[in-house]
């Protein structure tokens, strides 16, 4: 009995051991590949519901309605975020160089307003907007720029990411089903653990960065009526600002209003606030809520910093991909609760 189980064992060693090493050699074939792959499982969990509509109209034919589902994310989203990224890049590079030759009147304008009673009182202390925004924009143009410059790898990673979510949306449930029977969780636990992270990812992304985002566009859309410069730059940095908790796109609308007013353009201004009030805000009070409330209640402050912290990690993909790691986090929380716990209640 002693030499059977000597041998037991030691074939677990063995196993275990060429497990390991097999891991890791996986791990490098596919790790240039993790983040195209995170983010096709990332969105085909948000598009999941739109397929499962499409799959029902044509009657189970989960290959057609993958199809249909992936052409339509294409067209709708895709393409509309490679032109407006290909504007902010070259907005990012005319602003910079109209600050490196001091002709640059948004930011001076607003320097100048905001600054000029603070300098009064505090004569010595150096502030500058220019410095600031100049180091921020060096930074756009590094990790933005390698998008849309490395042209033969960003189309093979579209190629790729777009193969690999048509296999999620198709074969979905089959690698749900597959992680089930490897997990040595019960059986209703690892659906708990799907569901949540299903939850969490649909309420982050399709509700707070879903709304952050179209808040963006809106206030870049308000700065292009009303001829504030570089709309599309400022929108993409509303559409972050839009995350900081209480003050949100505030924090560009108002400087673009006090531009136009101190610059004697006051009809433009009085349309760009009761634009900022109408559009942007009513999306902020009515959309929000009803997106972010459907799913895991994760606080903007972490969805802010994941997105800060997701591109300073992964590049500019890291806008998605650092919510999603937080919305994975807090819903591993849950799940602790659940399955090491044993509480079956949530909060």
């Amino acid at each position: 009995m002693l030499v059977i189980m000597q041998a037991t064992r030691l074939q677990q060693i063995f196993f275990f051991a060429m497990l390991s090493g097999i891991l890791v050699l996986a791990f490098m074939v596919f790790q240039p590949y993790l983040v195209v792959l995170a983010v096709s499982a990332m969105t085909a969990f948000v598009l999941h519901p739109l397929h499962t509509y499409v799959l029902g109209q044509l009657r189970g034919r989960a290959g057609v309605a993958a199809m249909i589902v992936v052409v339509i994310f294409v067209v709708v989203l895709m393409i509309p975020l490679a032109l407006m990224g290909t504007q902010i890049l070259r907005e990012t590079g005319e602003l910079y160089q109209e600050i490196r030759l001091n002709r640059d009147v948004y930011l001076h304008t607003i320097e100048d307003a905001v600054l000029a009673p603070i300098r009064i009182w505090f004569p010595t202390l150096d502030l500058s907007f220019n410095s600031g925004v100049e180091r921020v924009l060096v930074w756009v143009t590094q990790n933005l720029g390698t998008v849309f410059s490395g042209t033969a790898n960003v189309l093979l990673d579209l190629v790729l990411g777009t193969i690999a979510l048509f296999y999620f949306l198709r074969d979905g449930k089959r690698f749900a089903e597959s992680f089930m029977r490897l997990s040595p969780l019960q059986d209703r636990h690892d659906r708990i653990i799907i569901e949540r992270l299903k939850v969490a990812v649909n309420s982050v992304i399709k509700g707070q960065l879903f709304v952050a985002m179209l808040q963006g566009g809106l206030t870049g859309f308000g700065f292009w009526i009303f001829g504030v410069p570089n709309p599309a730059l400022w929108g993409s940095v509303a559409a972050i600002c839009a995350l900081v908790p209480g003050v949100g796109t505030s924090l560009v609308l108002l400087p673009g209003i006090i531009m136009l007013f101190v610059t004697g353009q006051t009809w433009p201004a009085t349309g760009l606030a009761i634009w900022g009030g109408l559009a942007v805000g009513l999306i902020d009070n009515l959309l929000g809520p009803y997106l972010v409330g459907r799913g895991a209640k994760i606080h903007p402050i972490w969805v802010l910093f994941g997105v800060l912290g997701g591109i300073s990690l992964f590049g500019p993909m890291g806008f998605l991909l650092g919510p999603m790691l937080v919305s994975l986090l807090f819903a591993l929380f849950d799940i602790y609760r659940i399955v090491i716990l044993r509480s079956e209640e949530v909060a």
